[in-house]
């Protein structure tokens, strides 16, 4: 008998101890870093292909608004098939005189700079970080028009199913993505999470004009693993495959950008009910963003 109940016991302990092994690890961050979660997803239009566009911009630069325009109209035209992210970067964009607010990020000096796509003037845009023919890489707002339909024609190589949860208590900000491959895809492909910020109110120079109250939107507002993502594959894929992440207990009440000229380290905050998060998959080598998605996180 003796045995008996040394063995039930054994077994006792080894079923909780394996139940708390394989709690989910979203759940489980929910439940120990907040206490008002909202959960927002994007299902309902996962499944068709989406377009990115970056319009690098800066409220020094007078051109600029008229490229929002543009974009502004594009994204009304073709919404939910096209992610905007205004990128706050380069010379346009650094803070002098008047213009005391500095909407850079460290995500977006890496794209602008001579190491990422090399943007040597402003407005100027990249669609899918693709060159589509007979246009090069980066091409001006007139020309953007006439080239997203070009790129919603692409084909839809992976789904993204994207959840976020975020406690509007503490700032906790989880991410989860389920990659599901509709093609066959042999190259490597990384993962990009970035935020952006809609209706902030600022300063622009608008033809040599100063606007006071000029509405910024889709502003990226920093990266939620690294300017350039981190990997999602590492092997061919067939139709089906799935890959699934994971981005857990980003503070988005911890932002700040790191200036390099003068060095500083500038906090700042954002408005929570104006955020989205945008998850794009690109391959590692070209840089060819495959698919885009945008989640508002409340």
């Amino acid at each position: 008998m003796k045995k008996i109940i040394s063995i039930l016991t054994v077994l006792v302990v080894f079923y909780f101890v394996s139940c708390d092994r394989i709690k989910d690890p979203i759940i489980k961050k929910s439940t120990v870093v907040g206490s008002n979660f909202i959960t927002k997803n994007n299902f309902l239009v996962s499944s068709s292909k989406k377009t990115l566009l970056e319009d690098y911009t800066g409220m020094k630069c007078p051109n600029c608004p008229a490229a929002a325009t543009t974009a502004s109209v594009l994204y009304t035209q073709y919404t939910p098939s096209l992610v905007v992210i205004a990128v706050h970067a380069g010379n346009f964009a650094k803070p002098f005189g008047v213009y005391t607010a500095d909407y850079r990020t460290d995500a977006g000096d890496a794209w602008n700079g001579t190491s990422g796509f090399g943007i040597t003037s402003n407005p100027n845009g990249i669609i899918n970080r693709k060159a589509y023919a007979p246009n090069g890489l980066i091409v001006y707002h007139t020309t953007w028009g006439s080239i997203i339909p070009m790129a919603q024609n692409d084909p839809l190589v992976v789904k993204l199913d994207v959840t976020t949860n975020y406690d509007t208590l503490i700032g906790a900000l989880n991410t989860s993505v389920n990659a599901i491959f509709k093609a066959a895809y042999a190259p490597n492909t990384h993962i990009s999470v970035v935020l952006t910020e809609d209706h902030i109110i600022g300063k622009q120079d608008n033809q040599g004009v100063e606007i006071d109250d000029y509405e910024f939107e889709h502003m990226l507002r920093g990266a939620v693993n690294g300017a350039w993502g981190t990997p999602l594959t590492t092997s061919a894929k067939v139709i089906n495959d799935t890959v699934k992440v994971s981005f857990n207990d980003f503070n988005l009440k911890d932002l700040k950008y790191t200036s390099i000229s003068p060095p500083a380290v500038k906090p700042y905050t954002v408005n929570d009910k104006n955020v989205s998060v945008v998850v794009f998959v690109y391959n590692s080598i070209t840089r060819e963003v495959l698919q885009v998605e945008s989640v508002k996180i409340r």
